[in-house]
């Protein structure tokens, strides 16, 4: 079994490093005067991929795969070895399910919790070195931009606190 953060650990890291992302973005020499300027200077120049901020948890997924379709538009230019791709985008959609997921449920929060292990282990023996753990905290900074998506993400956290899963070493990816 491999050893690392639980979910509940996991979602203060990456909420930590997704305020020190916007933080870091107001400093630097960078013209804007607020993050969200800064933040949308670095998309308009490429730097951050640009994301929607719909009010809806789910945004806008036209293709019904699960992924969003901005975040699968990135996934789509930066990753074109298949393997690679597919398992960012299984990751993306675990992700993104985290949010949607029927957190009273269960058995719905236990698939969950299955198939974002799952989608981690894959990214992690897809890609090399610490890469994997990279666009592991990418993926979850991207899904969660917004106060509603960051507060669904830290309540499905809150849910699975105390879950167990095992590893899917060598079987991860769908």
């Amino acid at each position: 079994m491999k050893q690392g953060c639980g979910f509940a650990a996991c979602s203060r890291m990456g909420a930590l490093g997704l305020i020190c992302l916007l933080a870091a973005c107001g400093g630097g020499g960078n013209s804007a005067s607020t993050p969200q300027e800064a933040v949308a200077q670095l998309e308009a120049g490429g730097e951050l991929p640009k994301l929607e901020r719909e009010s809806t948890l789910g945004g806008i997924d036209a293709n019904a795969n699960g992924v969003r379709d901005d975040i699968e538009a990135h996934i789509e230019r930066k990753y074109t070895e298949p393997a690679q791709r597919a398992a960012a985008m299984q990751t993306a959609r675990a992700f993104q399910q985290m949010l949607l997921v029927d957190k009273s449920d269960a058995g719905a929060m236990e698939q969950s919790v299955v198939s974002t292990a799952r989608a981690v282990d894959c990214l992690f023996d897809t890609f090399a070195g610490t890469e994997g753990a990279e666009l592991s905290r990418q993926l979850e900074a991207m899904t969660t931009n917004t106060k509603d998506r960051l507060r669904a993400y830290l309540q499905f956290n809150k849910a699975a606190s105390g879950s167990v899963s095992t590893s899917y070493k060598g079987r991860g990816c769908d």
